[in-house]
């Protein structure tokens, strides 16, 4: 196969893929915490169970991105998928304790593996646009994870919950389906895991990491603290659960917006202003909502530009990752990256849950707020200290 065909087939396989990805784990999150409530566990419980996905997130990020440089990423993206299959099935066919945690464990395992992979095939398709790239394949996420959520929840009413597992499964069989037939990328002469983990230090020192690992950091705090502590806040502005799960919709929605146009508005702008743009967009809508989310109407489009700031920061991040690091160890870099996302994943509802707590759902919000926004400010001082290894227009 030809470079031009064999391109086009493997970014047509990476937006299947994803979509597919994000449809099973959309109706994942809607349906593993409305069946274990069905089953009887009390919120004590139903906690323990869906923290187990995060068990291994921070380990496995590294694990996969080593693996993809190792053995290519297909091999990781179908075992991300396989772990899809196997835990979906479990919860189709038991409703034990067991089967509860090891089905969550492997969705987090999935999670972690997936997105490293995915984001260092995808950035390799056409080293010469990466941002564009990775805005279609995050563009074709947050469709599939809207459509997941909303398909999760449907499937649960009129199905059940069997159905619902059984039907995540079968879409991740096909996915793998499609993985298998994507064209392998060419690389050079696998390297040992030596060669490989060598550079792994030197990498969270390189001053070039700052920009993309800040702007991870920042995005997954971003949207960790909107669904913790934002559900509660918008709870206490007195709207019911049908409300904020509209206004996560329309999070969603601003997400696929900014998916399908971001490369085109990095082009124009420019990358130092657009990380600028997209910090603050993180942190004021925040303070926005304490203080006039109680009208729907700000409600609405504050939680749109949130959506937008929110994929724009992952299509970052990943784009700049992508410039600073070579194809070969593209995994590598991928997944120190992703380590400060999943660090984010964990500190926002551990740092500002108990902040809001001490103080008030506001404040803790307010702060959230506040410490992106103060990033922003910072943009200069953060290119400065990288350097302008990653300063780049390229889309």
């Amino acid at each position: 196969m030809s470079a031009a065909p064999r391109a086009l087939v493997a970014e047509t396989g990476l937006y299947v893929h994803t979509t597919a990805y994000s449809v099973v784990l959309g109706g994942i999150i809607v349906l593993v915490p409305l069946y274990i409530i069905s089953l009887g566990y009390n919120p004590g419980w139903l906690g323990v169970i869906i923290a187990g996905q995060g068990l291994f997130q921070v380990a496995l990020r590294l694990f996969g991105g080593v693996l993809s440089d190792r053995i290519g990423e297909r091999w990781v993206i179908q075992a991300s998928f396989a772990a899809l299959v196997v835990g979906s099935l479990g919860l189709a066919f038991s409703s034990s304790l067991f089967a509860l945690l090891a089905a969550q464990v492997l969705y987090g395992g999935s999670r972690a593996i997936y997105w490293t992979s995915s984001q260092s095939y995808g950035s390799r398709i056409d080293e010469s646009r990466p941002t564009t790239l990775m805005g279609r394949f995050f563009g074709f996420a947050a469709v599939g994870g809207l459509a997941g959520n909303a398909g999760g929840g449907f499937v649960a009413v009129v199905l059940g919950y069997q159905e619902g597992f059984l039907i995540a499964a079968a879409i991740s069989a096909g996915a793998m389906v499609v993985v298998a037939v994507m064209p392998q990328l060419p690389r050079r002469a696998a390297m040992t895991l030596r060669q490989i983990l060598g550079p792994v230090p030197g990498v969270f020192r390189k001053r070039a990491t700052l920009l993309p690992a800040v702007m991870a950091l920042g995005t997954s705090l971003h949207v960790s603290v909107l669904s913790s502590v934002g559900a509660a806040v918008y709870k206490e502005f007195g709207f019911d659960d049908d409300a904020f799960g509209v206004l996560m919709a329309i999070h969603a929605g601003g997400a696929i917006v900014a998916g399908f146009l971001f490369a085109r508005f990095l082009q124009r702008v420019g990358q130092r202003p657009t990380f600028a743009v997209t910090m603050a967009l993180h942190g004021l809508p925040l303070i926005g909502i304490v203080l006039w989310g109680g009208s729907y109407p700000m409600a609405v489009a504050l939680m749109f530009i949130l959506g937008l700031s929110f994929n724009a920061g992952r299509v970052l991040n990943v784009s700049i990752t992508a410039m600073v690091s070579n194809p070969e160890q593209r995994g590598v870099f991928m997944a120190v990256v992703g380590i400060y996302w999943a660090s984010g994943q964990m500190l926002g509802p551990l740092l500002f849950g108990p902040l809001a707590a001490v103080t008030s759902l506001t404040f803790s919000f307010i702060a959230a707020g506040a410490l992106m926004t103060v990033t922003a400010l910072l943009t200069p001082l953060l290119y400065a200290a990288s350097r302008g290894e990653s300063e780049s227009r390229a889309a």
